[in-house]
């Protein structure tokens, strides 16, 4: 049912720059806190349009991939995604945080498309244009994929409201519409964005959607809707004819970080890394909670993940140990079981002191040529093109580790029946198709560890998630679990935003 809700948006272009400090104004592009006179400057308000929130440290706490560490560091943040509970607290790293991100960067993208309405048509316009779509149709992508329910065909589930234009008062009246109205909008923004966009005039490419960004971008929309051909022709595009030469080669990163796995960040986050395709500069304090915090990656996770798996049926390959490959490294004192993959940077400015720093800016890696190709191998598997999926499982194996396993062809659609419980999209699965998403799945875990990305992987298959704990807060994740869905923030809702349901009354604290 649609509701009309009254939300705090951003009214001026002067509101859109305040927050601004001395670093962001120095990050690539960008110099925000100018008059909007110009191309030019049109430019820069859409290089502010990026979300300057991570949705990582509250998805990444969802996930199967942690659990409790000994001696973790406490936060209320962190225990509560852990727990899936609701959390409004405004702070960095927090749900809101990122709601307000997204809606301020599309606010930002919604004022640039009309400026640019004043504009001559030409080339760089247009260019401008393609990436201020685009924008708007990749954080209204992350809102309703995180604060509603999965796609799920013909689902007239509520969705998050879709804002199209500039605001010129405070507040103003919005339909929160469904799903399916929301992924009908941004399918058509990121058409006329990928119809538009040139990588011709950016300096840094890497930090704007360029052209193999925006395809990426699509194969991800496209795989969540379940158009398998779509997202094959768009994951073509980035991929050219030997994807495995630009995938991240977790091999060769082992090898020359060997000694020094703490530096990881600097070959993971890096603008010349081939493999990355978008990256935004994030305000947030991942860097140093990822190794210490109480929830989160363990010895024990890790070991389930990255050596207890592999080719069902693959002799020598049923179970792979990549542990070695992806260059773990152990929480320092007093946490005991932690462990880590060192992929976040971390660059500070004076306000960066205290119990909750502020001024801590954190690389994130939003798009990947691994994702691309991952995408595209299930996509064939869904079109019965197992052929091709395999083709390409075997290079991303030989890009990634440096080798291609031994294993009979038909071993690949081989699983047991009883995983039919475990894997549920919307679209169903043969026996097959089941076989090959389950491994393909499983190396999507590897491949996105600590990034947040498996939740979605988790709510569209709708997996079950349990947890190894004594708390009285803990519930397990059911398969069809109305935690799922993040819960609207309660200023939105207070305004006339219909909350998401919730069956079971979460304890107070």
């Amino acid at each position: 049912m649609k509701r009309n809700i009254s939300l705090l948006l951003f009214a001026t272009a002067a509101w859109l720059f305040i927050g601004c400090n001395d670093f962001l104004d120095k990050s690539p592009d960008s110099e925000l806190d100018v008059d909007i006179n110009s191309e030019e400057k049109i430019a820069e308000l859409l290089t502010g349009a990026y979300p300057e929130a991570s949705y990582i440290p509250f998805l990444e706490p969802r996930t199967d991939n942690v659990e409790e560490r000994v001696n973790g560091v406490h936060s209320r943040l962190n225990e509560s995604m852990f727990f899936w509970e609701d959390y409004d607290q405004e702070d960095l790293d927090t749900p809101l945080n990122y709601w307000n991100a997204c809606y301020k960067g599309i606010a930002q993208a919604n004022k640039a498309l009309e400026l640019l309405s004043r504009y001559p048509k030409s080339e760089r316009v247009k260019a401008l244009y393609g990436e201020a779509f685009l924008l708007r149709a990749y954080l209204h992508f992350m809102l309703v994929n995180i604060w509603s329910e999965p796609y799920g065909g013909k689902s007239t589930n509520p969705g998050i409201p879709y804002i199209t234009k500039p605001e010129k008062n405070a507040l103003v009246d919005y339909q929160r519409g469904t799903v399916n109205e929301v992924y009908a909008k941004i399918e058509k923004d990121l058409k006329l964005g990928i119809s538009l966009v040139s990588d011709t005039y950016y300096k840094h490419p890497k930090f704007h959607f360029n052209k193999k960004a925006a395809y990426a971008f699509a194969s991800r929309f496209y795989l969540m809707k379940g158009e398998w051909k779509e997202v094959i022709a768009y994951a073509d595009y980035v991929l050219g004819g030997d994807p495995k030469t630009q995938l991240r080669p977790w091999r060769q990163y082992a090898d020359e970080l060997e000694f020094n796995h703490r530096s990881l960040y600097r070959k993971y986050a890096a603008a010349g890394e081939p493999a990355n395709l978008l990256l935004t500069t994030t305000e947030s304090r991942l860097a140093r909670t990822t190794p210490s915090e109480k929830y989160g990656s363990t010895f024990n996770t890790v070991d389930k993940i990255f050596a207890q798996k592999g080719i069902e049926g693959g002799g020598d390959y049923a179970k792979m140990n990549f542990i070695g490959t992806y260059i773990f490294t152990s929480s320092a004192a007093p946490v005991t079981t932690g462990r880590y993959l060192a992929k976040f940077d971390e660059l500070s400015n004076s306000e960066s002191t205290g119990t909750k720093p502020r001024g801590l800016y954190v690389t994130n890696v939003l798009f990947t040529v691994d994702e691309v190709l991952l995408n595209r191998m299930e996509a064939y598997a869904m079109l019965k093109n197992y052929s091709h999926a395999i083709d390409d499982f075997l290079q991303y194996m030989q890009g990634k580790f440096g080798f291609m396993p031994s294993v009979d062809r038909a071993v690949y659609t081989s699983t047991n029946s009883n995983n039919y419980n475990i894997y549920t999209p919307f679209y169903g699965l043969t026996l097959k198709q089941l076989a090959m998403v389950k491994l393909f799945l499983d190396f999507r875990q590897k491949e996105f560890y600590q990034e947040g990305l498996r939740w979605f992987d988790i709510r569209r298959f709708h997996l079950a998630v349990k947890r190894s704990s004594k708390s009285s807060y803990y519930f397990p994740l059911e398969k069809e679990d109305l935690r799922k869905v993040l819960q609207i923030p309660t200023e939105a809702i207070q305004r006339g935003l219909t909350a998401n349901p919730r069956e079971r009354q979460e304890p107070l604290r």
